[in-house]
């Protein structure tokens, strides 16, 4: 059986690919969800609440679909971009720190720099937000420093009830990401390149074992909302999407036919919507969802270089869309306040009619937009530097 490793496994093209994915579904949902949850369906990301998967169960298999699909579509599935960029990252690092000819930096020099290059990525985009949120009132804390103190630090996830003190928006994700890497440099890491032939299964274990550690703190929480939210806005429950990078990266994957990657492919969908109707299986619908979305641009691979270049074409939006991944991320949430203040919220209040599409249109546009602007500014300023031990 050949074993697919590296670009073979996954090229540069298709990560970026499948970060376009990720992206599409995170900045469309975060815009589709906030409207009225009498007329969408919300998701669950945080929580399971079986009342919204049978609602949209419902609209799927009742015969209620209509011209708002896509609305709906986004505002239950969309949040499943978010392990996707976790399963990326849990590959990339393996890719960029665990190789022969890798540079070596202590956990420190690693975790600083990993603080700098997302506070970097940030820092402009929560400025910008914070006075947003001021013009429109849509914030206003009694301990408002502190939170900021804390989404400055990267730290905000840790406080109690993350989700009420988020600024702003999505933002919390950076925390997230620290914590990733912190796991990553302290626990995973050491394991990727040992020597001694009999340690070698700690590579593949502890990866599992973080796995089998996050399940298991999330069992017992089948009634306990509170502590099941707090646990999925931090690394805990990252660990699934991140440790299958990692374990890709690490060990390649079987190739397989196109029919194969067709058929998991297609049935994503379907098993992600019935993985929503029990908690358990909940539970697992991160690797569901990287299952299928590998296995969807793996379908964009032919031997022959013609083919090849048609396909790398048919893919080239999300291929772009992907590149400009973490600036769209930064900015959605700075186009997405005044809208919804002003129009859907606001005066008008127009609520979920053909008319949301021609704002959900202009929210897309100005978005990518904002994003392209918002990387040339970046351009600017150079990105921070690794230190290694030789240094």
């Amino acid at each position: 059986m050949t074993i697919l490793k590296g670009n073979d496994l996954l090229s540069k093209t298709q990560c970026n690919a499948l970060r376009g994915i990720a992206i599409i579904g995170i900045f469309l949902h975060n815009f589709c969800h906030w409207l009225n949850p009498k007329i969408v369906v919300l998701e669950n990301e945080y929580n399971f609440n079986l009342n919204f998967s049978q609602r949209m169960w419902d609209y799927l298999t009742g015969g209620g679909i209509d011209m708002y699909f896509p609305v709906q579509f986004f505002s239950f599935f969309g949040h499943y971009g978010v392990p996707i960029f976790l399963f990326l990252s849990g590959f990339g690092l393996v890719r960029k720190y665990e190789g022969a000819r890798s540079e070596k930096s202590s956990a420190t020099q690693f975790i600083i720099y990993q603080w700098k290059k997302l506070f970097r990525l940030m820092l402009l985009g929560l400025i910008v937000g914070l006075f947003a949120h001021a013009v429109y009132n849509a914030f206003y804390k009694v301990d408002w420093l502190k939170y900021l103190i804390a989404q400055l630090l990267l730290v905000i996830n840790v406080l109690r009830k993350p989700e009420l003190n988020i600024m702003p928006g999505p933002y919390w994700f950076f925390g997230l990401m620290l914590e990733v890497y912190v796991i990553y440099r302290l626990i995973v890491y050491p394991t990727g390149n040992i020597k001694k032939r009999g340690w070698k299964w700690l590579g593949w274990f502890i990866p599992l074992a973080l796995v089998l550690v996050a399940w298991l703190m999330q069992v017992p929480l089948t009634n306990r909302p509170v502590f099941i939210r707090y646990l999925r806005y931090n690394a805990v429950v990252a660990m699934l999407p991140f440790a299958a990078g990692v374990l890709m990266a690490r060990y390649g994957f079987p190739k397989l036919p196109k029919w194969m990657w067709a058929t998991v492919a297609i049935a994503g969908l379907p098993v992600l919507m019935l993985a929503n109707l029990n908690f358990y299986a909940w539970l697992w619908g991160h690797l569901i969802v990287i299952a299928g979305s590998v296995s969807f641009v793996k379908l964009f691979e032919a031997r022959d270089a013609t083919i090849q270049k048609r396909l790398d074409a048919s893919i080239k939006p999300l291929v772009w869309t992907g590149a400009l991944s973490s600036c769209i991320f930064v900015t959605h949430p700075l186009v997405r306040l005044p809208i919804f203040m002003e129009v859907i919220w606001g005066g008008q209040r127009i609520g979920l009619c053909p008319q949301f599409y021609l704002w959900l249109v202009i929210y897309i546009l100005l978005t990518l937009l904002l994003a392209m602007g918002y990387k040339y500014y970046l351009e600017l300023y150079p990105a921070p530097k690794l230190k290694t031990k030789s240094h």
